[in-house]
């Protein structure tokens, strides 16, 4: 409510979407656009982190600086609000699917940044929404676009996407396992600890950069994961140092220290108190923000969806299932790509590629079944006159 109340009449009717079956536009009074909630979080929220989110978005408008801690309050509630809105479109289009996490869930678990560009000369009010029609923001909530006033914010979080940025472990490709596709385990590629500074990718000239990556601590359950993730390179960028004394504080989640490119270049920002001013993009326009969106999650978030399964035994293979589900990721997100009137910039390659290792899958998959027809049918008794 204090958003709507900021960016105009609360009671001012808004389109809240496209109808997913007749495309037509969905237009509502603004403030109705909200959902359940039980009470203690609904308090919880509200007392604490929308009161902070508040103070830091209406900071942003009249370009003030953040303290490095209320960058982390921001993280936490885009976190919210785009974990939020897919409960929220999840209910609206009453989806078949039982969500199986809540927001409690999801803050602050996974590798996380927003893009945010201030443009001081901007005088409008109003707010918007992008990037949540396609089917890498049903399937993992991984980004969306979000316009405040004089505030344009790309929020996009997914497991590891920014680690081998930071300089931290980080997944180069993610297995969903056999016996349970929405559990996944990481094939973890080498780093040297060095806080990269390109990242182009998420480098929007002029706009600010802000991340945070984070491990699941349970995970360094071996001497080798250990030694990969505790080291004298890591320790320092921890934000807080977790306390082991039995098997329980192994369920955590480790967060490193905020990133910023505020100074100009990428770097750990260890002291909360630490100022960082926010700059306007060179192309401050919503166009530009849902094209960088969109080649986000072409570039950065759909290679990371797994495309293999692993097998109890270790046997890493494809299916025809995740590649078919992959391919339509890959096909839903260039359309919206197209659509925007923006380049491919040989990003269909990467659809192609995948198209092919569909067909390769399902040739398997058909050559494996017409075997064992043939072996099935030769073990049977031949029929008597």
């Amino acid at each position: 409510m204090w958003l709507l109340r900021v960016t105009g009449d609360p009671n001012r009717v808004i389109k809240i979407e496209n109808d997913p079956i007749t495309g037509a536009d969905v237009v509502r009074p603004a403030s109705t656009f909200h959902f359940p909630a039980c009470k203690p979080c609904n308090e919880r929220y509200g007392k604490k982190l929308e009161a902070r989110a508040k103070n830091a978005i209406e900071s942003l408008m009249a370009g003030k600086s953040l303290a490095a801690s209320h960058c982390y309050w921001l993280l936490d509630w885009l976190d919210k609000v785009r974990v939020g809105l897919w409960l929220g479109y999840n209910m609206l289009h009453k989806e078949e699917f039982a969500p199986k996490f809540r927001i409690d869930q999801r803050i602050g678990i996974k590798d996380r940044v927003a893009i945010v560009s201030v443009d001081p000369n901007d005088r409008t009010k109003g707010f918007g929404l992008g990037g949540m029609d396609n089917q890498i923001f049903r399937t993992s909530q991984a980004g969306m676009y979000l316009k405040i006033n004089n505030l344009r914010i790309l929020s996009l979080s997914f497991d590891g996407f920014v680690s081998r940025y930071a300089g931290m472990p980080f997944p180069k490709e993610l297995l969903a396992f056999s016996d349970d596709p929405e559990k996944h385990m990481a094939v973890m590629g080498r780093t040297d600890y060095r806080l990269k500074q390109n990242w182009k990718q998420f480098a929007i000239p002029g706009a600010t950069v802000i991340a945070q990556s984070s491990f699941w601590l349970a995970n360094c359950a071996d001497d080798e994961t250990f030694a990969m993730y505790i080291n004298k390179n890591t320790v320092p960028r921890f934000r807080r140092i977790p306390r082991i004394r039995k098997r329980e504080d192994l369920e955590q989640f480790v967060q490193t220290h905020l990133i910023s490119n505020t100074t100009g270049s990428f770097t750990y920002h260890p002291n909360p108190r630490q100022k960082l001013r926010f700059g306007c993009a060179n192309d401050n326009t919503d166009w530009h923000f849902m094209r960088s969106l969109y080649a986000l999650f072409i570039q950065e978030v759909l290679p990371l969806n797994p495309k293999r399964v692993v097998d109890p035994d270790g046997t890493r293979r494809g299916t025809t299932q995740l590649s078919m589900l992959w391919l339509e990721k890959a096909v839903q997100l260039m359309l919206r790509f197209r659509q925007l009137g923006a380049p491919d910039e040989g990003n269909f390659g990467l659809m192609v590629d995948e198209l092919q290792h569909v067909y390769r899958d399902w040739e398997e998959l058909r050559a494996n079944t017409l075997g064992q027809w043939a072996r099935d049918a030769s073990a049977c008794p031949p029929l008597k006159e």
